[in-house]
């Protein structure tokens, strides 16, 4: 079932990343709010021959890379026995994807943008500052406030002093900490976001930053709190012992799991109607012209913008402005941990696959089973009993691994309870019962194993 799930829910993020790269850029080959492909134009330059070329090549290229990255994606499928290697070219075949997506949005970026030079078709001023943008900034009493990150801080440390006691929901508790970090300090940064001029109307201005930034800050605070549900229930079900409600527990996870991001969606489109409904009443919008600070259409850089996150142009949400100090943290501190993490689970799955679990003695009669992430040993004298078996009892996975050969790590198995598994899922299988737990082990030669077995029962009658 674990190859099978673990295919299936990289299908999921895969068809997901379709929607979001299709939902993202494929509107902006089209004129929208004033813009095509993040730059802003006046409506006449559509018209345009070179503007309609630069539209048409942008859509022909996109189904083309949907349609490549579709067909690289079969391997993923093809995988599914071999975790490690799974995983690792899903991680190479997801960048890619949006390596490419970027490069094209990029390049029309660019050429839409010098288009507009040569045409000199700016809109507005450039570099406008409004005053009358200064009450929004002193109007944040409508922001969620921060008192309310307490609810999920306390969800968190709850689920770390229960890690305390089950080494097993160490992992839980890692995710829970730091999505509950990652989700307040936007809430933070929200008092410092740019605000955005809408009209010449400054109590229009005013209004809708204040909107968003209500909106916004709820957001996170719903976003961490959900999250820490979700961790919850995936650490009752990892301590659970019904083999029957796995596909109830699993289903609960997943759909919760989307209820953040339908949440997401439905803020921000709360957040557009609001700002469209409020200026078709107004009727005096201003469109900025700030460009030249957005190098690619995606990424904002201004020193001279003291705000630390900018309504973002292309999608839905905020982005950061690297021209600032905390920016560039923001930006670029986290790439360095990413690439190690993927790096380091990659190895070590791909070296698990590699090398099976070696099981040796000691002088000293201990019992030692060499293997990555899982390694273990005990003493003979810890044995009450040892035996050679020709199945291994039904369970689930609390932290290992598990596919159709093989079985290793910590699991939970029906009428036995804890277990650690160093198995090739080809009988026979060495059972030891220890005080507190089980151990299970073979060879993936049988006649390996049964020698194994001989060495152990020795020691063990000896002791």
């Amino acid at each position: 079932m674990i190859p099978i799930l673990t295919t299936v829910i990289l299908s999921a993020v895969s068809v997901l990343s379709f929607i979001v790269i299709l939902a993202t850029y494929k509107g902006q080959g089209k004129y929208n709010n004033g813009m095509l492909f993040a730059v802003t134009l006046p409506p006449h330059a559509m018209d345009n021959e070179k503007i309609k070329d630069v539209q048409v090549k942008f859509g022909k290229r996109l189904k083309r890379i949907i349609l490549w990255m579709a067909a690289a994606f079969i391997p993923v499928v093809l995988l599914y026995d071999a975790n490690g290697y799974q995983v690792l070219y899903f991680f190479v075949w997801i960048f890619s994807f949006y390596a490419a997506v970027f490069s094209w949005f990029r390049q029309a970026f660019r050429m839409t943008l010098a288009l507009k030079r040569e045409n000199d078709w700016f809109v507005g001023a450039k570099r406008v500052i409004q005053s009358d943008l200064r009450a929004a900034y002193l109007k944040n009493q409508r922001s969620a406030p921060l008192w309310l990150f307490a609810i999920p801080l306390a969800m968190t440390v709850g689920l770390v002093l229960w890690s305390v006691n089950e080494p097993t929901l160490l992992g839980v508790s890692i995710g829970s900490s730091v999505f509950t970090l990652v989700s307040l300090l936007p809430a933070l940064g929200m008092r410092k976001m740019k605000a955005k001029v809408y009209s010449s109307n400054s109590e229009v201005n005013v209004g809708l930053n204040q909107a968003r930034r209500r909106y916004i800050s709820y957001l996170w605070f719903m976003m961490a709190t959900l999250e820490n549900v979700l961790f919850l229930l995936i650490g009752l079900f990892i301590m659970s012992d019904s083999d029957t409600a796995v596909g109830i527990w699993l289903t609960i996870i997943l759909s919760l799991g989307v209820v953040p991001a339908a949440l997401v969606l439905y803020v921000y489109r709360k957040i557009a109607h609001l700002e469209q409904e409020t200026l078709e009443l107004d009727g005096k919008p201003i469109y900025t012209d700030d460009d030249e600070y957005w190098s690619n259409g995606l990424t904002y850089h201004n020193p001279d913008d003291k705000a630390i996150f900018v309504p973002k142009r292309v999608g839905i949400g905020e982005t950061v402005n690297t021209g600032t100090l905390a920016g560039k943290w923001i930006a670029w501190g986290p790439v360095p941990l990413v690439v190690a993490i993927v790096i380091g689970v990659s190895f070590l799955l791909i070296n698990s696959e590699i090398n099976p679990p070696v099981l040796t003695v000691t002088p000293e009669h201990n019992i030692e089973i060499d293997y990555p992430m899982y390694s273990f040993d005990f003493n003979v004298t810890d044995i009450e009993q040892i035996s050679l078996v020709d199945k291994v009892p039904s369970g689930v996975k609390t932290n290992g691994e598990g596919t159709d050969k093989i079985a290793r790590g910590h699991f939970k198995l029906k009428e036995l309870g804890k277990a650690r598994m160093y198995i090739f899922k080809s009988p026979p299988y060495i059972q030891i019962k220890l005080k507190d737990s089980y151990v299970f082990y073979n060879e993936k030669d049988p006649e390996q194993t049964k020698r194994v077995f001989e060495q152990l029962q020795e020691l063990y009658k000896l002791n």
